[in-house]
């Protein structure tokens, strides 16, 4: 596998298994139910701070279905697919340097 691509493979697995699990669940309910409240609660927990912190946050947890449905599934999949793309540099320059080390015949 080709190490540069690991970042952007990672970050499109993240951001599918965010899609697969919230927004299908999202879009699905019309952003109705405590079941689908539970899933944002604790898949995006950081984006409920946020909205619970900023002003105006409260219109779209509380407010509007459609605000609510639409700021989870767009921002939450970046969300998520930021985080994935971060941690494939991390496995990314993890990989490199179990190479080098293996080359030079040091162990880690």
């Amino acid at each position: 596998m080709k190490r540069h691509l690991l970042p952007l493979i990672c970050a499109s697995v993240f951001g599918l298994f965010h899609v697969l699990t919230v927004v299908s669940t999202l879009v699905s309910t019309h952003g109705a139910g405590e079941g689908q409240a539970f899933l944002v609660a604790l898949l995006d927990f950081p984006l409920f701070l946020l909205l619970q912190a900023v002003p105006g946050g409260g219109h779209i947890l509380y407010g509007s279905t459609v605000a609510y449905v639409w700021f989870f599934s767009i921002v939450g999949t970046i969300l998520y697919a930021t985080i994935g793309y971060f941690i494939g540099i991390l496995l990314k320059a993890l990989m490199a340097r179990m190479t080098s080390a293996n080359e030079n015949g040091d162990a880690i």
